[in-house]
């Protein structure tokens, strides 16, 4: 039982890239008029393609396609509805598209890769059997509430005759039609349109209309989703990642300990053999001295006898010669080396060592896919202009921390708070992304408004730090995404 407990899917991953994923499902009320009269009421899920179109299956929709009928579109979050019109209907893929009339809903993104067999996927709608044990009342259908979460694998069975499909046996029942199934990752790989038959003796799978079928019908409809053709790494696999690049970072920083220890001792040792060499040319110019001055005085006394045998000439010569050896003496003794002169050959003999340019100027950040964890976004080349240490373009200031530079800040219109970290030793670039619900984003909002900091004034740094302390409070545990970038000057 603890092996099947420890390989749940549900376990196995941290679930917040599927709970930010329900930030985009909604449920969707139908209700159907005859005469002006309520006639019938009828609910599904659906998921936002688009900030104000939600995607759903077409049999949630007949009672609106067919005849008059009032949509309601009940987000996951907030408090409030909205109402929606029918703009896309095709029965032949189960598919329809809703248009709102007003509000906006976060919306998903849809993974255009292959749905591996066996992937773990999760099931997010609103089943009616829960509604049911929940006891909901007319006025809970269309008040806002998270969606179901049922975690499944995909299974290798055969796709539907009637349209492409996702076989799974992640639980699904009468509600959760229209409603999306998502990888690991939170991205749509299917919408969950009907489960097999088992009439309580076999088990039940279900059958999402799949991504080969869902993009072509939004093309058709003037939709532009979100799409990304990334595969899904788990938060396991990228930890497993980041273990093997640590202990490959740390078997490089040893070999380099080392190569740096080997190094320091072949500089000692050439250290003292200049200092040998010094005290040999020390002690040589001490002797050069001390023969200068016997050979001066030699000849200046050879000089003086010659001058008493009368022979002028040569005993000025004699003398002359004399007097410049023994000048030469003092010049021989001042021209020794110091013993400090040996750290000045060493340096002069070092190869000239190549400048590491500092996070400061304008800098091209390129995406380091394999230290990367990305979900939705595409990896793109960042530039930044770091005018000072912790300053970007003169007006957006980091907190400094032993040569680490942080911010952390929220989107003004989407739900989506980052910190991003620049590491001054290696120039790494790491930009982490929160997706946030609705009141998070709001309140993490207001902390930043009361936290503003304008400018990178002196104080700015504490500011910002204090911000970013405050903002850590607030965010999940983990973030959705990692985004970590290698810098180097931009040349361009």
């Amino acid at each position: 039982m603890a092996l099947a407990l420890f390989s749940s899917p549900a376990l196995a991953q941290d679930n917040l890239d599927v709970a930010a994923a329900g930030r985009s499902v909604v449920r969707v009320v139908v209700v159907s008029m005859e005469d002006g009269e309520a006639a019938g009421i009828g609910t599904g899920s659906g998921v936002a393609v688009a900030p104000d179109k939600i995607l759903t299956n077409a049999h949630v929709l007949t009672d609106a396609a067919e005849g008059e009928a009032i949509i309601g579109v009940v987000p996951s979050e907030g408090r409030k509805r909205f109402t929606g019109r029918l703009i896309a209907y095709e029965p032949q893929r189960d598919l329809a598209l809703i248009q709102l009339i007003d509000g906006r809903v976060e919306p998903a993104t849809i993974a255009t890769g292959p749905v591996q067999d066996g992937a773990a996927v999760a099931a997010l709608g609103y089943p009616f059997s829960v509604d049911r044990a929940r006891e909901l009342s007319a006025e809970g259908f269309v008040t806002p509430a998270a969606p179901v979460k049922s975690w499944g694998r995909v299974s290798g069975g055969q796709s539907s005759q009637r349209f492409d499909t996702v076989l799974h046996d992640a639980s699904i029942g009468r509600g959760n039609s229209g409603g999306p199934l998502v990888d690991a990752c939170g991205r749509i790989v299917g919408i969950n349109s009907f489960v097999s038959n088992s009439e309580g003796v076999d088990a039940v799978f279900g059958f999402s209309v799949s991504v080969r079928e869902i993009l072509p019908f939004l093309r058709s409809a003037g939709v532009r989703a979100n799409v990304t053709g990334l595969p899904c790494r788990s938060s396991a696999e990228q930890a497993a990642i980041d273990e093997r690049l640590a202990r490959g970072e740390a078997q490089q920083a040893e070999e380099a300990r080392k190569r740096a220890a080997l190094s320091q001792e072949r500089l000692a040792s050439r250290r003292q053999q200049l200092r040998d060499e010094i005290m040999a040319e020390r002690d040589t110019g001490l002797a050069v001295a001390g023969l200068l001055l016997v050979f001066g005085v030699l000849f200046v006394n050879g000089g003086m006898v010659l001058a008493v045998h009368h022979d002028r000439k040569l005993a000025t010569a004699s003398g002359a010669a004399g007097l410049l050896l023994m000048a030469g003496a003092p010049i021989a003794w001042a021209e020794r080396p110091d013993l400090d002169q040996a750290d000045m050959r060493l340096a002069a003999e070092q190869p000239r060592a190549r400048s590491v340019a500092g996070v400061q100027g304008a800098l091209l950040c390129r995406p380091d896919l394999e230290r990367s964890r990305l979900t939705v976004s595409e990896p793109k080349e960042v530039r930044l202009d770091l005018t000072g240490p912790g300053c970007e373009s003169g007006r957006t200031a980091f907190a400094e921390t032993d040569g680490r530079y942080e911010r952390a800040d929220v989107s003004p219109r989407e739900a989506i708070a980052q910190v991003r970290r620049l590491d001054s030793d290696n120039g790494r670039l790491t930009v982490e992304r929160f997706f946030l619900s609705a009141e998070t984003a709001a309140a993490a909002r207001k902390l930043q408004s009361r936290h503003a900091v304008a400018g990178c004034e002196p104080d700015a740094s504490r500011s910002v730090g204090e911000l970013n302390a405050a903002l850590r409070d607030l965010l999940p545990p983990a973030p959705n995404e990692r985004l970590v970038y290698s810098c180097r000057p931009d040349a361009g």
